[in-house]
């Protein structure tokens, strides 16, 4: 993968393994409530977080060998002294859409190291550490993560602040989700209620996920055709539109995923319907008909997300019918790869993390209360994500108007990027207004947190790339 393939690549891989010690430590913590393995769990996501720190460090070292080296081609000279260093400098490690993901697990650990000294909140480490991960992964997955001369727009200064305060501030407003979720566990929101959450994010999921009513019209589940470039189903592969010079993806139905997502729409919408009737009771533990419907959702979920991770893993062959093959794609063979929807696997994967959890405190409430901390505490640290992720996603809205005047002559012109900024920050100012001006403490403005984590993903992964609408800040799927 370019000139950063072996230093940065190894500390990022050593920084994975890290936080999947860290991951599994934190998991024989909750078993066995010894204090030795939360301690030893602290200490290897530390670990990674280090040998990450180092990892970003390398690359921008790398990355300002590469902008060196562009620049002295460009302009037929050899640079020295300052004006090396300023050319140097000025390419930082999170320019493409795979930096910005190691970046963003960076700034989940950061944030859930701080919540975990400060506020001694045990299970946000699981879900902290589970994101990252999923953000390292999707990372790795990206189709080009070899490093290139920043394009015209991305040289300035302004690229330091802008995305550092982003990263950290989506960041400390996934923490606020994650603690407002346990928040509402302590709280003893109505299981029936918490249910009722975790069907209605799996609807909107299955739906989003399905292109709409086209999952009904066409039971089909798609993902983008892939293929080796070298014509052989081994090493780096890329879309097939790629290859054939039209960069318009072609996507064709996974096997058996789109039946599954059909009924696991249908099963959660009558779930939806049940909860609803019964949202005012507080079960002691859920049981009968809504517990059969909300695990039916749950397991039609986990095979949707087995079936299409299958499907890419085994390599299935794709077959398109001859007109189309013959007029449209490059030559064959064609086949489906994880590259090829790594995205949609990463939400299906978050939605079963998230409906998971509402099962387990679902079925054993009581041991779930029994590992988090105080309420008060619990809505205490929310406040102060929300507060933090407040003040940097207003950092990032002063420095995008300013960056993009200096690139794009206007300081605001509604992109899809700067509107879903804008909304994000706006749900934050809902929280705080909410809180300080009608009380709504403790389970209203926790649900507003939560909601706020799905704006997050909205605004800046559905917009960046792509889902949404197409902008001036789309890095493309790959």
């Amino acid at each position: 993968m370019g000139q950063s393939t072996f230093s940065s690549m190894t500390f990022f891989n050593v920084t994975a393994a890290g936080y999947f010690a860290a991951l599994f430590t934190y998991l024989a913590n909750v078993v066995t409530r010894r204090p030795s393995w939360r301690h030893l769990s602290i200490l290897l996501a530390a670990g990674g977080f280090l040998a990450q720190a180092a990892g970003l460090t390398l690359r921008w070292y790398e990355s300002g060998l590469v902008e060196v080296a562009a620049y002295e081609r460009a302009e037929g000279t050899v640079l020295t002294g300052m004006h090396w260093f300023a050319i140097f400098a000025q390419h930082p490690p999170w320019s493409n859409l795979y930096e910005i993901m190691v970046f963003m697990s960076y700034g989940l650990v950061l944030v859930l190291l701080v919540c975990e000294v400060k506020f001694n909140i045990q299970l946000v480490g699981l879900f902290g550490l589970t994101i990252a991960l999923t953000a390292l992964g999707l990372a790795s997955l990206t189709i080009d993560p070899t490093i290139k001369p920043l394009v015209p727009a991305l040289q300035s200064w302004w690229i330091m602040i802008h995305v550092i305060s982003s990263v950290v501030g989506y960041s400390a407003g996934t923490a606020a989700a994650v603690i407002s979720l346990l928040f509402l566990v302590k709280d003893r929101v109505s299981l029936n209620r918490m249910a009722l959450g975790g069907l209605a994010t799996a609807v909107g999921v299955l739906f989003v996920q399905g292109r709409g009513l086209t999952l009904f019209t066409t039971g089909e589940y798609r993902a983008r055709l892939m293929r080796n470039m070298a014509g052989e189903w081994i090493g780096v592969v890329r879309p097939v539109a790629e290859m054939g010079g039209d960069m318009k993806p072609f996507y064709f139905a996974s096997p058996g995923v789109g039946p599954l997502m059909i009924l696991g729409l249908l099963v959660s919408v009558a779930g939806l319907a049940w909860f609803w009737m019964r949202r005012n009771e507080e079960p002691e533990v859920l049981a009968g008909v809504g517990r059969q419907l909300y695990l039916g959702a749950f397991g039609l979920v986990t095979a949707v997300l087995g079936v299409a991770l299958y499907n890419d893993l085994s390599g299935a062959p794709v077959m398109p019918p001859a007109e189309v093959a013959g007029s449209l794609l490059p030559a064959g063979p064609w086949r489906f790869h994880i590259s090829g929807n790594q995205w949609d696997l990463a939400l299906f994967f978050i939605l079963w993390v998230g409906m998971g959890f509402v099962a387990v405190t679902a079925l054993a409430p009581e041991s779930v209360r029994r590992l988090l901390p105080d309420a008060r505490n619990l809505d205490r640290a929310a406040y102060n994500a929300v507060m933090v992720a407040f003040l940097l996603v207003a950092v990032v809205l002063v420095t995008g108007a300013l960056w993009a005047h200096y690139a794009w002559g206007r300081y605001w012109g509604w992109d899809p990027k700067e509107t879903g900024a804008l909304v994000i920050w706006m749900v934050y100012a809902i929280y705080l207004h909410a809180r300080m001006t009608y009380g709504w403490v403790g389970r209203p403005s926790a649900a507003i947190a939560v909601a706020g984590f799905f704006v997050i993903l909205a605004g800046f992964l559905g917009v960046n790339l792509g889902w949404f609408a197409d902008g001036l800040h789309s890095y493309g799927s790959g």
